[in-house]
């Protein structure tokens, strides 16, 4: 039953037992620090917050989005007409002798600590990835030749239609940067991953290796950023390529529209510089893209999700 917008913190906090935040600037949730406000926004500190948050919006027809650490996104300059729930479950345990379960909202950073003082081995590359795990499940995130799915085992997920499902590794077909979710639009509640025993310390010095090696590639963490803006693609004969290679052929680091400019470190990275619009990051993404396709006949493809202020 769809509701009159000023019903609707009145019956929000009826139906999920908290309020409802108005007209919040998703600038401030957001890695590229870019984005006008939401109509409403909702931070979700327990599963079943999520869930009746999720359900509320379902229930009334009001479009909702639900959102981790706002890497990887670029929201509207308009903000979004509708319902912006923030995952904020965290916690983590461990579940057998090597397999721990995971809350979605959980930091990457809070999951490789834990793996650590557990002595548990496998998500070390994920060190300096920022962002949640719900968020790297769905984007399959990874580094150094390695990705967060080889190491889940299963999942409970929350359909669009309200309900809960357990799943295991093959539902998601994960991809380079892919997974199901990408195409089902569900959103990922806790995950187990299957790990090893290792040593302390040795984890923790493979740890310490992975995040120098992305500090001195990645624009520093007080740049305004949603990290690689493309995927590497594949080239027409059949080899993947650095997108950043293909961007330092055609000067992508002389390029500049707005406030949005291409990191001068990494040619795949386009930074907010201090005024950008979420229309700067876009056109500049554009002629990026258009540049790529006429010197090399090759098309880039985002793996920043841009979020438009009234979504399909």
């Amino acid at each position: 039953m769809a509701l009159r917008e000023r019903d609707i913190p009145r019956f929000f906090a009826q139906s999920v037992g908290k309020n409802v935040e108005q007209s919040i600037p998703l600038s401030t949730h957001s890695y590229f620090r870019i984005g006008g406000n939401a109509d409403y926004f909702f931070t979700a500190s327990s599963s079943s917050d999520l869930l009746k948050a999720v359900h509320f919006a379902i229930d009334r027809s009001l479009p909702y989005y639900v959102i981790g650490g706002g890497t990887n996104l670029l929201f509207d300059d308009r903000g979004f007409r509708g319902l912006i729930i923030k995952n904020s479950t965290r916690g983590i345990k461990r579940k057998e002798e090597e397999h721990i379960e995971v809350l979605s909202g959980t930091a990457l950073e809070e999951l490789i600590h834990f793996c650590s003082e557990e002595d548990l081995s496998g998500l070390e590359f994920l060190a300096g990835i920022p962002g949640s795990v719900g968020g790297a499940v769905y984007g399959n995130a990874g580094a150094f030749n390695r990705e967060i799915g080889s190491s889940l085992k299963e999942a409970v997920l929350l359909r669009r239609e309200g309900d809960r499902i357990t799943v295991s590794r093959d539902y998601f077909s994960f991809g380079y940067r892919y997974s199901a979710l990408r195409r089902t639009h569900e959103i990922l509640l806790k995950a187990t991953f299957a790990l090893r025993k290792g040593n302390r310390e040795e984890i923790k010095a493979r740890i310490e290796k992975f995040r120098e090696k992305r500090e001195k590639r990645h624009p520093p963490m007080n740049v305004a950023c949603a990290g690689s803006y493309f995927k590497n693609p594949i080239i027409p004969d059949g080899k993947k390529v650095p997108a950043a290679q293909l961007l330092d052929n055609i000067g992508a680091k002389d390029l500049k529209i707005g406030g949005a400019e291409v990191f001068s470190g990494h040619a795949n990275f386009i930074i907010n510089a201090g005024s950008a619009t979420a229309k700067d990051v876009l056109e500049l993404a554009d002629a990026l893209k258009k540049r790529v396709k006429k010197k090399f006949n090759v098309e880039l493809e985002e793996e920043v999700i841009y979020l438009p202020a009234e979504p399909s």
